[in-house]
């Protein structure tokens, strides 16, 4: 009788080995402790029960390489949708198709238009009570109120260069079609640009930009800005959305965990017996013509910008043409050394986010510049002034020329303006001594 030989994987014979009595490691899904010899060689193998264990942060007697590389799989292979600041993000086809897409868009449809509804509300409360204060009368049309918020705002759509992103854009743009909302469709750009959009449009409820930005490469996701450029807020469970904590080493985040078809089909529910309207517009012209606004109409300043953004460098190769300032655009990964620049900046997929070192390759944080910005500027007399936030190191500008049609203050968060209000200060030399390190 033939002799069977002996077969089994890596992992059947680690569960052989492993039961040791008084070991406190003790597998998801197995009830008998493993040895911390076997809890490390299973960590050292990312191995997929552990991307869930208690114990999986356990990791001394591991190479700090070997921890990164392990966290870096166990986030390539984590699965589900996950919530973000300004909307979502997932693999995309594996969890974020364009189904999913405009599905997910009819939940932040709702909510822009429930945003917008309010706001306008607001706004005619805030004058009734104005006007009241100035001793004037006031007398309120009850059918004319009504009506002037039945108006349907329409929204902005856009996407970034993700080879995914146009494909969920399309069922980005049907979904909000279908809930009944009119699309401006300005197509390929940045979340920059397209709050820019926002803040050009006074008439929309804000904006839907299909990105993947601070996700992986085969990512992909959706993020919703309100007319101020801000969140909107999604209360996930009135749309029978649950929301799971999912902890690891390296991130925390929320999963969402979405209900079942028939649930979801829900969320198709209309504002108007018909579709909306689909208007595809050319914003990138009028975007970069406010930018040069931003930058000296002349200068010989030499500035190296590092980016992965095709339309990035294209825009900055346009200011370098018209204003003569010389920007000299590299890969972030591409880290030769460009010598005599006046300051270098970073900019990431998003570009409203940016890291700047100055003339001696110093890095220089966001509280540092947004000081050195308003002495150079004399905020006491400009409509110009710039902010920072320690806790998350971000930057923005606030104008108070400019006033749109519901506030006189507008918040401005874009490095490539940033970048052209440094080179105006600078080659005015009002920032004489350039900017300071940290």
């Amino acid at each position: 009788m033939p002799i069977e030989p002996f077969r089994t994987t890596s992992h059947e014979l680690l569960d052989q080995l492993a039961p040791v009595s008084g070991s406190p490691f003790v597998c998801p899904g197995s009830v008998s402790a493993v040895s911390r010899a076997i809890h490390l060689a299973r960590l050292n193998a990312a191995w997929p029960g552990c991307d869930q264990c208690a114990w999986r942060f356990d990791s001394e007697g591991l190479a700090t390489r070997t921890v990164l590389e392990t966290e870096r799989i166990r986030s390539q292979r984590s699965d589900g949708i996950r919530r973000t600041e300004y909307g979502i993000r997932g693999q995309y086809i594996n969890d974020l198709d364009r189904q999913m897409a405009a599905d997910l868009t009819r939940i932040f449809s709702a909510c822009l238009q429930e945003q917008c509804a309010q706001d306008d509300v607001d706004a005619a409360a805030k004058r009734s009570s104005h006007e009241t204060r100035r001793g004037q009368s006031v007398v309120t049309d009850p059918e004319k109120s009504a009506a002037s918020f039945e108006a349907i705002a329409p929204v902005i759509v856009g996407y970034d260069g993700r080879s995914a992103s146009v494909d969920l854009a399309v069922g980005v743009v049907a979904a909000s079609r279908e809930f009944g909302m009119p699309v401006l469709d300005i197509g390929r750009c940045t979340a920059a640009s397209i709050q820019e959009a926002a803040r050009c449009f006074h008439a929309s409820c804000g904006a839907i930009l299909v990105t993947g930005a601070g996700s992986p490469n085969a990512w992909a996701g959706v993020d919703v800005f309100d007319r101020r450029g801000d969140a909107v807020p999604v209360v996930w469970k009135d749309f029978g959305v649950q929301l799971e904590h999912v902890s690891s080493a390296s991130a925390s985040f929320l999963k969402l965990q979405l209900p079942n078809a028939a649930v979801r089909r829900r969320w198709a529910r209309r504002l108007t017996r018909q579709s909306g309207a689909h208007d595809v517009l050319n914003f990138e012209d009028r975007y970069r013509d406010w930018l040069l606004r931003w930058y000296p109409k002349q200068s010989g300043l030499r500035i190296l910008v590092r980016t992965d953004d095709v339309l990035l460098e294209q825009r900055l190769a346009g200011i370098s043409q018209t204003t003569d300032l010389e920007i000299i655009c590299r890969s972030t990964h591409d880290l030769a050394v460009t010598p005599n620049v006046a300051l270098t900046m970073l900019i990431p997929e998003d570009d409203r986010q940016f890291h700047v070192l100055n003339a001696h390759g110093q890095p220089v944080n966001s509280e540092r510049l947004a000081l050195a910005l308003n002495r150079a500027m004399h905020t006491q007399s400009s409509h110009l002034t710039a902010h920072a936030d320690a806790a998350s190191n971000r930057f923005w500008l606030t104008d108070d020329a400019r006033s749109g049609a519901r506030r006189s203050t507008e918040s401005i968060h874009d490095a490539v303006a940033t970048l052209g209000l440094i080179a105006q200060l600078t080659e005015s030399k009002r920032l004489p001594s350039g900017l300071p390190s940290s």
